[in-house]
């Protein structure tokens, strides 16, 4: 990997994210509607009380210069006050990414160690019983809507049977801490959402896995490693894993906006208080400044996703050169 390419690629990705970020302004001001409009809507608010709303809230300010505040704010890190919550956009952000890292990592965590294994296991041992299972339920929950699989989930286990809660995070009398009973009744409420997300993730990295696989098998190499006389455990595990990875990397890399970003509809269904619920409520209330801070760092995630996976190709494949 020559440094040239390390440079020229983080230009790239630098001016992407320029033209992303000049996007994440103007669209949001697109939708149609008055952010403050709520603040002043009551026809006893005078003129003179409306007009200082708006210069609190910046948008007395013509467009352009509007934009260049925005430009250099972003600069320093800040990206302003949010209408709705009161308080800097970052802080708010910040308060909401433990919440949903609970849910996406939990299940990225298990989607992989289950996934993978699975699916090079049954490609491994390709027409087996395993195998036909793998891809039959593979071909099932890939058609089944995550919303409706969440439902299933939730009339299952929290009314039908009972054993878990239907929503929230926690129980509404605890005090939030590390607390043994806090702590306990924050992974209860976790179960129904991360099982929902590891479910499906977890046959989609098997999928993934097994056809990456059945591909890799087909290779020239493979039949030479063979005459050569190397174990199967060699030829598995030193020639076709690592070359089958290639595919999973970069899915891999676009799930790292997930990671952060939150899944807005397994949010909104289990009433969980992470960052989909917060892109929600903030596009409903048109928050301008929530909303960028938002978009930006998934577009921020979205880039850094796709830069190390494209460097990840010539750590697992040496056949790729980036020059």
């Amino acid at each position: 990997m020559s440094g040239a390419y390390l440079i020229r690629r983080s230009l790239e990705t630098l001016l992407i994210f320029f033209l992303v970020a000049t996007l994440n302004f103007f669209l949001p001001r697109v939708i149609p509607g008055d952010p403050a409009e709520r603040f002043y809507a009551d026809p006893r608010v005078s003129p003179e009380d409306k007009a200082r709303i708006m210069a609190q809230f910046g948008l007395d300010k013509p467009l352009p210069e509007q934009f260049w505040l925005y430009l250099k704010n972003m600069a320093r890190g800040d990206m302003g006050i949010s209408f709705n919550h009161r308080r800097p956009v970052m802080e708010v952000i910040a308060s909401r990414i433990p919440h949903t890292l609970i849910l996406t990592l939990s299940a990225f965590i298990i989607s992989l160690v289950l996934g993978l294994p699975l699916g090079a296991y049954a490609a491994w041992k390709r027409g087996g019983l395993l195998d036909m299972a793998v891809l039959s339920t593979s071909i099932v929950f890939s058609a089944i809507p995550s919303f409706w699989f969440a439902l299933l989930l939730l009339m299952v286990f929290a009314f039908y049977w009972p054993v878990l809660p239907a929503y929230g995070m926690t129980d509404p009398n605890l005090t939030p801490g590390l607390n043994l009973a806090y702590v306990l009744s924050l992974a209860r409420h976790a179960v129904l959402p991360v099982g929902t997300l590891a479910t499906l993730e977890t046959m989609r990295y098997a999928i993934l896995m097994r056809s990456s696989m059945i591909e890799t098998l087909g290779k020239p190499y493979i039949i030479v490693a063979r005459s050569k006389g190397l174990t199967e455990r060699m030829i598995l595990f030193r020639h076709v894993v690592r070359n089958a990875m290639l595919p999973v990397i970069t899915s891999l890399g676009m799930k790292l906006p997930a990671l952060l970003g939150g899944v807005v509809i397994i949010e909104s269904i289990f009433s969980w208080e992470g960052m989909g619920q917060l892109i929600l409520t903030s596009s409903r209330s048109l928050d301008y400044p929530l909303m960028q801070g938002v978009f930006l760092l998934l577009a921020a995630l979205t880039l850094l996703g796709n830069f190390l996976a494209d460097i990840s190709y010539a750590l697992f494949d040496p056949r790729v050169e980036l020059t």
